[in-house]
């Protein structure tokens, strides 16, 4: 059974101070619904992605909240929590109900409120997507397993900081005309050089931020202009030390060799693709697992800005996560979102021309698990 991306909806990342989680979740999902063109009666079921809405939020519950606030009670509803791979794990979800003929127009929103909650309080959740016993509880917030992952890869490849530093260039560089970014100016190398380190050698610049936002996909049996045509998700060991390679995300690899195969297509076939880009050098190791690069060569691919709209193929087309923000639990949602509007012309002054098939990643904690979607135009 193919599955269309019948409809879609965003809002706007940044800090949304007049508006609470449900407000933000039912502008995207009226969006979506409306541009589907459905009679919201016939959705035959509803994922709702979060990752941090229970204790930041004190809301839980959450499929039966946002089914109730836009007017859908009785239909079933799931929320779906997976860390920063929330969102693209509910896409997955809703992906396999209607390719396995078990339901024909599904739902997909994802949605997280931070921008009013304390920094400390933003940490201490964010630290519940990895190991509390043998990561945070000794300080090793992600930003600190990162700098560690940063400092091997460095060292191992003999790289210029600068090449990877071009990750978060071409990032911002994108989201100039972006009407959704949260973060509409450039950015430049020595821009990155001047702000401080979150976790040497990584620079704060280099890294994301909080926001506000969420995201809604209607995915439909029966029509659309943009055929999901493959999802997959993989997992690896679930604390990073463990695994014989740090600097090989094992769960993307598999992950994407599975959506590949699913797809009927290679790497070389991917015209376009939205990275979790939760930091520079998790682009760059995303990037080499998978498949574009060998490696240790991602970091050149950055380097010669690879990746703008303009270039050979474009990544991150509306910023990725560093400038269109990480609102964690939709970002994976906001990312078919935005290939989606690729492919079916709806791109603005973001449109990419002549582009035929886009990969959306996402990814939970660090690398943790891994989700790969594969979109063509019909």
């Amino acid at each position: 059974m193919p599955v269309y991306i019948r409809g879609f909806g965003l809002t706007e990342v940044g800090e949304h101070w007049n508006k609470n989680l449900e407000d933000l979740a039912v502008e995207a999902c009226l969006k979506a619904i409306e541009r589907a063109n459905i009679d919201p009666k016939e959705i035959d079921k509803i994922y709702i992605a979060n990752a941090l809405s229970q204790y930041l939020n004190r809301k839980g519950h959450l499929g039966a909240l946002i089914a109730d606030a836009i007017g859908l009670a009785g239909k079933p509803a799931i929320h779906v929590e997976a860390a920063s791979a929330s969102g693209g794990v509910a896409v997955h979800e809703a992906f396999t109900d209607i390719k396995g003929g078990i339901k024909r127009n599904v739902l997909v929103c994802g949605v997280e409120k931070m921008s009013d909650i304390l920094p400390a309080y933003i940490y201490t959740a964010r630290a519940l997507m990895e190991d509390w016993q043998h990561l945070t509880a000794i300080g090793a917030s992600f930003e600190a397993i990162e700098g560690m992952l940063l400092r091997l890869y460095l060292d191992r490849y003999n790289a210029p900081h600068e090449n990877i530093m071009n990750a978060a260039v071409i990032s911002h560089k994108n989201a100039l005309n972006a009407d959704h970014a949260q973060f509409k100016r450039p950015l430049t190398i020595e821009s990155i050089k001047k702000s401080p380190y979150v976790a040497d050698p990584l620079h704060l610049f280099e890294v994301t931020t909080t926001g506000d936002g969420a995201a809604a996909i209607v995915l439909s049996s029966e029509s659309g202009d943009v055929e999901i045509t493959a999802s997959s998700i993989a997992t690896d060991k679930f604390r990073f030390f463990e695994r014989d390679d740090l600097l090989w995300l094992e769960s993307v690899y598999l992950a994407a060799q599975d959506a590949y195969r699913q797809a009927k297509v290679s790497h070389a076939d991917i015209n376009f693709l939205e990275l979790h880009d939760v930091s520079t050098i998790m682009s760059v190791l995303e990037i080499e697992a998978l498949g574009l690069v060998e490696k240790g060569q991602g970091h050149v691919l950055f380097g010669n800005m690879i990746g703008t709209l303009d270039s050979e193929r474009p990544i991150n087309t509306f910023g990725g996560l560093k400038a269109r923000g990480d609102p964690i639990g939709a970002t994976g949602v906001y990312q078919i979102v935005e290939i989606a509007m690729q492919l079916s012309g709806e791109a603005g002054r973001n449109q990419l021309d002549n582009v035929k098939t886009g990969l959306a990643l996402s990814v939970g904690g660090i690398g943790s698990s891994s989700v790969v979607h594969i979109l063509k135009k019909r």
